[in-house]
């Protein structure tokens, strides 16, 4: 089993500035459509899971080095990997890399498990039995 999920994107001109260079925001908005590719590719629908459930999984923390600019019609591949998980949190680590394959940013987003409507911690493994075990065997990168 592959450790990593290639999403496929096309640079858009609302995800650039002025000058036609993408703008910031926009790489955190794409390791959000990886990770739900990621999540997807093992059978884990991210809206079903989490959002519609029980349990909601919320950002505490994002970080991305951007390393080489990109523009508008761009293609990029944002490859997702499952770094950690715990029975309260999870985290993915995100290389986006243009078509020749060069790294343009590298970024990670670590999430909690919180109740729906309550948004206190939660222990998945307790919560929401079912879901924890779905995730238990999602494949686990040492890559990061």
């Amino acid at each position: 089993m592959t450790t990593a999920v290639e999403t496929k994107l096309e640079v858009r001109w609302g995800e650039c500035d002025p000058a036609g260079i993408v703008y910031h925001p926009a790489y955190i908005d794409w390791f959000s459509v990886a990770r739900m590719h990621f999540l997807s590719a093992y059978g884990v629908q991210y809206m079903e899971s989490f959002q519609d459930g029980q349990i909601q999984v919320v950002v505490t923390d994002v970080t991305c080095k951007y390393v080489k600019a990109l523009r508008a019609e761009e293609q990029i591949v944002v490859v997702a990997r499952l770094v950690e998980i715990s029975r309260a949190r999870m985290k993915f680590a995100y290389e986006v890399l243009d078509d020749s394959g060069a790294t343009c940013a590298k970024g990670y987003t670590r999430h909690a498990f919180v109740g729906h409507g309550t948004m206190r911690p939660v222990n998945l493994q307790r919560a929401a039995p079912e879901l924890w075990e779905k995730l238990t065997v999602l494949p686990l990168s040492r890559e990061e």
